[in-house]
């Protein structure tokens, strides 16, 4: 195990720094489609139900954007160097 463990200390390369991004912001948003569900089901208009469950739809579509993304870093398909 503490081979697994070993040089995770050092700075990050833009290629990791870009994948724990993608990763938080798919994450946010995943909570964020949660929340907005909860709250389209209490107590709204059928349209203000129908305008939250959109919203939901176009932010699940980006979080699997995201998600897809880091899954390409990760697997190396995607790749991404510091500027400079």
């Amino acid at each position: 195990m503490a081979d697994l463990i070993e040089r995770l200390d050092g700075p990050r390369t833009a290629q990791q720094e870009l994948f724990y991004d993608l990763e938080d912001a798919a994450a946010v948003i995943a909570w964020s489609v949660s929340e907005l569900t909860a709250i389209a089901g209490v107590d709204r208009s059928p349209d203000e139900a129908i305008a939250l469950m959109k919203i939901c739809a176009l932010l699940a579509a980006q979080q699997a954007t995201l998600a897809g993304y880091a899954d390409g870093l990760k697997t190396g398909q995607i790749t991404r160097r510091k500027p400079g």
